[in-house]
């Protein structure tokens, strides 16, 4: 079994405020549209992004240059960022977030001059994979949130079944809701701030059980669902403080504790690495957790939580950050 896992920021005023309360029928169906606009723009400009990254990693191979990392700089951080520092590629992902389609060519240009002087000029981005209109992007962002409304309308008026909209296929609504709430939540939130990706085994919770070291502030992402629990009582929601199998939400880090999480990483990076070395593969999980401090930095910088995630992206797949 393979895993794509990611490392995530997590908005939870977005989560508590905005996201439950849809799930569990507040307002109308509509209540995400302006969430859904932003996020459709930041998909777009997630993908222009991308193709330049595919670019110069055609580039950097056809020119023997070595210092593009593509499981950095391609399969790692969001968008296109080559940056020496941590602050520096939290000010980058900040400046994505910000920047329209049309505005990343100038953004991966100057990420390319980083890079190596060499790549400029002779890059161009990738012409393979397409992306959807906005009507087909903002149907793909919404279409888990639209269901798990429906279950939860389905489950308050007693109903043993909830039909797709799209698939016409029948679920158990309290089934689904239960299986699913946390890992559409963390995806939908993930379409407005991107998290970092990654392949294997190589969640925080799981390089600190091999290390043998305490990861004291990760819990189990309860607070992804957790407002839920009085309107539907009784439930088993599922929650773990790990990750034990695929398209999972795995170990979470309250906002109040993601400095600490960073500092207790930094202390122990030579530790977590230990096991990794043994077994021949330390270069590659030394990026990973350079991925996972830059996410705990990235969600310090903007007061947010963190978590561990699978299948939120799949390299494989061609669902990038």
């Amino acid at each position: 079994m393979g895993f794509d896992t990611s490392y995530h920021p997590v908005d939870l005023a977005l989560v508590e405020d905005r996201l439950l309360p849809y799930i569990a029928g507040a307002g109308a169906d509509s209540d995400l549209a302006d969430l859904v606009a932003r996020a459709v723009e930041i998909r777009k400009t997630r993908f222009v992004a991308k193709q330049w990254a595919l670019g110069a990693l055609s580039a950097a191979t056809s020119l023997g240059i070595t210092a593009l990392d593509s499981q950095l700089h391609v399969w790692g951080r969001p968008f296109f960022i080559v940056a020496d520092t941590t602050d520096r590629v939290v000010e980058d992902t900040l400046r994505y977030l910000a920047t329209p389609p049309d505005g990343v060519e100038a953004l991966a240009h100057e990420m390319l001059a980083r890079l190596d002087p060499a790549l400029a000029g002779k890059v161009e981005p990738s012409t393979t994979g397409h992306l959807p209109d906005d009507a087909a992007l903002a149907h793909e962002l919404m279409w888990r949130m639209r269901l798990l409304r429906a279950s939860g309308a389905a489950l308050r008026a007693g109903e043993a079944t909830v039909s797709d909209p799209d698939s016409g296929r029948t679920h158990h609504p309290g089934r689904l809701m239960d299986r699913e709430v946390p890992f559409s939540v963390l995806e939908f939130a993930a379409t407005l701030h991107p998290g970092w990706m990654s392949r294997g085994y190589t969640w925080p919770t799981r390089l600190y059980a091999e290390a043998g070291l305490d990861a004291a502030e990760f819990t189990a992402p309860e607070p992804l669902f957790a407002a839920l629990r009085d309107a539907y009582p009784g439930r088993d929601w599922f929650s773990a403080p790990t990750i034990d199998e695929n398209y999972m939400v795995g170990g979470f880090v309250d906002a109040a504790q993601v400095q600490a999480a960073r500092a207790r990483l930094t202390e122990n990076r030579d530790a977590l690495l230990r096991p990794a070395t043994a077994e021949g593969w330390a270069d590659s999980c030394a990026v990973d957790l350079t991925k996972i401090e830059e996410t705990l930095a990235f969600a310090a910088h903007l007061g947010f939580a963190f978590c561990e995630a699978t299948e939120i992206y799949s390299g494989f797949g061609g669902v990038m950050n």
